[in-house]
């Protein structure tokens, strides 16, 4: 763990709050700690997101919305925690749950509840802008939400909206892969993801790459 608060650049007064947030909700016995910081680091993430975001950009609301979306979405947590070595140390009821997006994603918002109950809104404020540097620094608004442009150009194209389809599921419980099918513009593909949402996005970003949109 010391390693981890190195990473992070912040040392906790109260280790117990780290080891909370580092034993997932998988672990029964665990649930209830887990959980709350997870409650908390999530509503922190996205004030400390949303105030960054009104302060050093000057765009409307719909825009902002999108990159707030973009910045405390699972895929982008997951990518930090992954970075911090969360996955290293993470203790799950299954191994195979170690390196999963969405565990990973919620032990960062589950650490950023604890460094804010053992300290202050304004040391996990610099915490995250610290953290997120890089994800503020490679935003690109063409490359997020591409479910949301799909449907804005099938909308302004046709007066149609983008069908998803779940063609099956397959895989362990803790480890599903879902394929789902995607038919827009009398156009149709494939894509697989390790959740429907997760499959429904990649498949509508391959869809506007490949069709050029």
């Amino acid at each position: 763990m010391q390693k981890l608060e190195n990473n992070l650049n912040y040392t906790f007064k109260n280790k117990k709050l780290l080891s909370d947030a580092l034993h997932h909700s998988s672990i029964k016995r665990f649930a209830v700690a887990f959980e709350r910081l997870e409650f908390l680091g999530d509503r922190v993430l996205g004030i400390v997101i949303a105030e960054f975001i009104f302060r050093s950009f000057k765009d409307k609301e719909g825009a902002m919305a999108k990159m707030h979306s973009a910045f405390v979405c699972a895929d982008t947590c997951a990518e930090i925690a992954r970075k911090l070595g969360v996955s290293q140390l993470i203790k799950t009821a299954d191994k195979n749950l170690m390196n999963n997006k969405t565990v990973l994603a919620d032990a960062m918002e589950s650490i950023l509840g604890a460094i804010f109950i053992d300290s202050d809104y304004k040391t996990v404020k610099n915490i995250i802008l610290n953290l997120w540097e890089n994800s503020f620094e490679n935003y690109n608004e063409f490359d997020q939400e591409p479910k949301t442009r799909l449907q804005e150009i099938c909308q302004a194209k046709s007066g149609t909206t983008p069908i998803y389809k779940i063609i099956s599921i397959s895989g362990p419980d803790h480890k599903p892969e879902f394929l789902i099918e995607l038919t827009a513009l009398n156009k149709t593909i494939t894509a697989k993801g390790s959740s429907k949402k997760d499959a429904e996005t990649t498949a509508a970003h391959e869809f506007l790459k490949r069709f050029r949109f």
